[in-house]
């Protein structure tokens, strides 16, 4: 990956005329050089922007041998009381850690970032601490994290030099994930779950990395080519 760009609202990518656009950034994903920047530090609902985080953590848990990829991780009454976009198991169905983790980033579902959350602190309050506490510790000094799925909270806030800081750190520190960000599908069972990342197959080398959507944030994406 050469560079990532955040931006938001941006009408375009949806194929809507006129295009709009709030906070973005551009740099090279290797030094941190900054190439564009607009608005980078205005604070903006992330969406499900948030499960870039969710995501690193778990890449964490599995480094320290807290998880592997192929551990089985239940689904619980609060992972099914999430709204869509979900996968929609029943309490005390199971993924694999690696099936949870594609779900996460390509289908962006929200029930299974709750389970992976219970999976790595045994709640999700734990883990949105955790969240918050690595957010600090990667310099993202604009950022709050009230759930781990991005649905809308007004304490949800991060901004676009902050996302750009912790995008930087998934892919430098664990590339060995890194095909999970290109996969523009996958299944589980008989469900095929499609990505809402366009660029996959519209911009020639994009490889990542993840878009959301709320009402509040408008349409967001951190992508890199």
């Amino acid at each position: 990956r050469t560079a990532f760009f955040w931006a938001v609202a941006v009408s375009w990518l949806m194929g809507v005329a006129p295009a709009s656009a709030g906070p973005a950034l551009l740099f090279e994903a290797g030094n941190g050089k900054l190439l564009y920047a607009e608005d980078p530090d205005s604070l903006w609902h992330p969406a499900s922007l948030t499960k870039i985080m969710t995501s690193y953590l778990a890449f964490q848990a599995i480094k320290e041998g807290r998880l592997t990829l192929d551990q089985k991780i239940p689904c619980s009454l609060v992972a099914t009381l999430q709204p869509p976009s979900k996968v929609g198991l029943n309490v005390g169905a199971e993924l694999s850690v690696e099936k949870a983790l594609q779900a996460v980033i390509i289908k962006s579902a929200n029930d299974v970032t709750v389970m992976l959350a219970e999976a790595v602190s045994g709640s999700e309050t734990a883990f949105v601490a955790k969240m918050n506490a690595t957010a600090k510790k990667l310099g993202m000094t604009r950022t709050n994290f009230v759930n781990t799925n991005g649905l809308p909270d007004p304490g949800q806030i991060t901004t676009a030099r902050d996302l750009a800081k912790l995008s930087r750190a998934v892919v430098n520190e664990f590339p060995e994930y890194a095909s999970y960000w290109t996969m523009t599908d996958m299944r589980i069972g008989n469900k095929r779950l499609g990505s809402h990342n366009a660029l996959l197959k519209t911009y020639p080398g994009a490889d990542g990395l993840k878009t959301g959507f709320t009402c509040d944030s408008g349409f967001n994406v951190v992508a890199s080519a």
